[in-house]
């Protein structure tokens, strides 16, 4: 775990961050703040949902923000794909979009070196998962023949 990239915002603070958004979406229209601030905490979430809609809040904030904004919008976006793992590339696309425009960022630097670990890490531990499945399955295949001839016997 990376405390500057896994902390998970309290369920308080997202739920306040819920009302918020909920009440201007009520009064008909959501401000860019409100709806990033609400995004952030939704990437912050501990829950793969929470997660996912964060990203396409901040989707939807991208086109409409200033060039500061979209800053802050295409990090969240790096950290939230990051978060839910299976967006590894999407994620190392927004954080390296992120270094085109500055790249000795320090924050974005970190950043892709996490989601670079996190994507050797995990790219390893899916390929040991699936060779032991493979040997698992080829195990029971010849079981399943030795049994076979046995029978035949």
């Amino acid at each position: 775990m990376d405390p500057e990239f896994d902390d998970v915002v309290s369920v308080e603070d997202l739920m306040a961050l819920e009302r918020g958004y909920a009440e201007q979406q009520r009064g008909g229209a959501v401000s860019r703040r409100c709806q990033f601030e609400y995004a952030w905490g939704l990437v912050r979430s501990r829950y793969g949902q929470d997660v996912a809609r964060g990203v396409a809040l901040l989707q939807e904030l991208m086109p409409k923000g200033t060039r500061e904004e979209q800053r802050d919008y295409i990090f969240y976006l790096a950290l939230g794909n990051c978060r839910l793992r299976e967006g590894y590339e999407r994620a190392l696309a927004h954080v390296e979009r992120l270094l085109g425009a500055e790249p000795h960022n320090p924050q974005g630097l970190r950043l892709r070196r996490l989601i670079r670990d996190r994507m050797r890490r995990d790219g390893l531990l899916g390929a040991a998962i699936v060779g032991g499945v493979a040997l698992g399955v080829a195990g029971l295949a010849g079981l399943l023949g030795l049994a076979i001839s046995r029978a035949r016997h």
